[in-house]
């Protein structure tokens, strides 16, 4: 009786699968339902920073749309390294996701000997929430006023110039190099550890110039003890009004844009992937969710999940032949 029983079954599903009768994997099962837990953002930074602002921003509006938990989880150290590795080895489903970055998803494959993921296998890219200008500044001591005549001053005294960064393979110091390859210049990098002392150095006459983040200079810049040169992106910043792009200002080619976006591990169902992509396209239309950025210099972005594949592709290639170029290794 019970092997007729399994044989009866064994016919009707290949009825159901000869007459084109839909069957539901359990994966596309688990996809209709999601998020019916606890969802982890994981952010790459310590908490407190701009990159912890926008992770815990994401993570409440998440929340409140699904109505479901949604929790923030810094995992510091290795310039994102340690974060990106944990969503990469994390369950596909949705439910462990990643605050991504140019530097460990583009930059870093280029320079490390080894890395614990494959950039472009290992994750499956949501959405860009945000595209980050950095700003050229310059110590207000510094004897030039204008692009111009920073690019003419370091010509005529090559080596003498000195300019900071949060770190080697970071966002601000790869603004510096492309900057030096373009302008055809010798300036001498030197990295400190975060965005907050490289701008202490700055203001102490320690170096001459560095591309910073926004938030973490426009007080400065305001206030007149530090002196905004241009911007690295494609237009310019609404809360730097007045300061031009260095496209703008003679190098055509330049432009030094970073991201930060929502990844998840490889093999995630591409229903939850475009799910998540619909629902933070909305949260990054809300004007609260904007003004929120845009009061920390960014702008938002928002594209589909293959053109963020498409990016981080293009992006890894274009990194690698500046990193080669500068000759940038690992600290």
């Amino acid at each position: 009786m019970r092997q007729t029983k399994i044989s009866a079954m064994a016919l009707c599903l290949g009825i159901l699968a000869f007459s084109g009768a839909p069957v539901v994997r359990a994966q596309d099962a688990q996809a209709s339902t999601y998020p019916n837990r606890v969802v982890k953002l994981i952010s790459p930074f310590a908490p407190g920073g701009a990159t912890d602002v926008l992770a815990r921003l994401i993570a409440q509006k998440l929340g409140e749309n699904w109505k479901q938990t949604v929790i923030v989880e810094n995992k510091a150290g290795g310039g994102g390294i340690i974060a990106a590795a944990t969503v990469a080895r994390a369950e596909p489903d949705g439910y462990t996701l990643l605050l991504g970055s140019v530097g460990p998803i583009e930059v870093l494959p280029s320079i490390m000997t080894k890395m614990p993921y494959d950039a472009e296998k290992d994750f499956a890219p949501i959405d860009m929430l945000v595209n980050v200008d950095n700003v050229l500044v310059i110590n207000e001591k510094t004897p030039v006023k204008t692009m111009a005549e920073l690019i003419v001053y370091a010509k005529v005294n090559p080596g003498k110039l000195h300019f900071g960064s949060s770190g080697i393979a970071t966002t601000g110091h790869l603004a510096g190099e492309v900057f030096k390859q373009q302008a055809g210049v010798d300036i001498v990098h030197v990295p400190y550890r975060g965005g907050a002392p490289a701008a202490l150095a700055l203001l102490a006459g320690e170096v001459d110039i560095i591309f910073s983040s926004v938030p973490t200079v426009v007080q400065h810049i305001k206030t007149g003890r530090l002196r905004a040169l241009a911007v690295t992106g494609e237009k310019s910043i609404e809360n730097l009004p007045g300061v031009r792009t260095i496209k703008e200002q003679g190098l055509t080619d330049y432009r030094v844009v970073s991201w930060y976006g929502i990844l998840a591990p490889a093999r995630t169902s591409t229903t939850i992937v475009n799910k998540i992509n619909a629902d933070l396209g909305r949260i990054l239309a809300m004007p609260d969710v904007k003004t929120a950025l845009l009061e920390q210099g960014w702008t938002t972005a928002h594209v589909t999940p293959p053109a963020m594949v498409k990016q981080i592709k293009n992006g890894i290639q274009q990194w690698k032949l500046v990193t080669e170029k500068a000759g940038i290794k690992p600290e």
